[in-house]
């Protein structure tokens, strides 16, 4: 029997996305700051439910393994076997992003970005998606970051005018000293012109250079960070580091997409500046604190579950 001092199973159900996993991740590590927790990781590759199991609710689970007293997924490939898993071990269940609407009855708690408009008893909005970063008070005034992506499902991709952004942003911010990095969606011809813009001010390190700690480590410390629109995981994990962010606009393929709509409405609440050839100083913008999503629905998941 368990007592109020032992650590809540939570299982974690992944399925290999960086940017799924550190929603879950970020929700985790929340809760674990407010309760003991013990994660136990369930890999697609290896423990994936059939919607036949989710059905019926059967999931083989290994006798030896502890029962969960939470089950947390994010992504569509995870929606069949949260629901194997919360019926066979009668765990409450939270899938973060928004599953279709006829599925969302059969989930405890869906956590969905409020740029989706979905509304029920078990949905709670967020703004933007949860993510393993948090605000730090250690902060160098005087370093900046640029995170550079690439074409998208919502995006093209101008790298002419891309190159002109920053290298203005530099130029007219000689004082600071600035990092980039890229993406997996960039192309090699854009990471080429990149590194062709290093000098005194700027170094550039491609994302192939990089480990999984390296943008929240630099995102601690930098004070100013431009990221290019098409880039929505990287917005909401700046804004949550407590640094100033900037918005490197990317021609857009729709205005009416959701992504759209939550970026416009982070620009209109101030959240973010958007670039403008007379608007490319971060250090004087006024915005709001830090988003702490994660910490947010973790007080509200420990308050109803547990």
């Amino acid at each position: 029997m368990q007592t109020m001092g032992d650590p809540k199973i939570i299982w974690q159900i992944c399925d290999g996305r960086r940017g799924h996993e550190n929603q879950s991740a970020g929700l985790i590590r929340a809760l674990s700051k407010k309760i003991p927790v013990e994660v136990i990781r369930l890999e697609l590759n290896q423990h994936k439910a059939s919607w036949w199991q989710a059905i019926r609710g059967r999931f083989p689970i290994d006798p030896s393994s502890r029962k969960p007293d939470l089950i947390i997924a994010a992504g569509s490939q995870t929606h069949a076997t949260l629901l194997a898993v919360g019926r066979s071990t009668r765990a409450p269940t939270i899938l973060i992003m928004s599953p279709p609407r006829g599925l969302t009855p059969f989930f405890d708690l869906c956590v969905v970005p409020a740029h989706d408009q979905r509304k029920g008893t078990n949905i709670i909005e967020t703004t933007g998606a949860m993510n393993i970063v948090e605000a730090s008070l250690d902060k160098d005034a005087k370093s900046g970051l640029f995170l550079i992506g690439g074409s998208s499902q919502h995006h093209h991709w101008d790298e002419a005018s891309l190159l002109r952004q920053i290298s203005t942003i530099v130029s007219s911010n000689p004082e600071l000293q600035w990092e980039l990095t890229t993406s997996r969606r960039t192309p090699a011809s854009t990471t080429e012109k990149l590194l062709s813009l290093q000098g005194n001010q700027l170094s550039v390190i491609p994302v192939e250079e990089t480990d999984a700690d390296w943008l929240p480590r630099r995102l601690g410390r930098s004070a100013n960070v431009w990221v290019t629109e098409d880039s929505v995981s990287m917005v909401y994990e700046a804004l949550s580091s407590g640094a100033k962010v900037g918005l490197l606009p990317v021609p857009r393929k729709t205005e009416t997409s959701r992504i759209i709509r939550g970026l416009d409405s982070l620009k209109k609440s101030n959240h973010i500046l958007s670039y403008s050839e007379n608007q490319t100083d971060l250090t004087t913008f006024k915005c709001p604190p830090p988003l702490k999503e994660a910490q947010r629905i973790a007080e509200i998941v420990v308050e109803r579950f547990f």
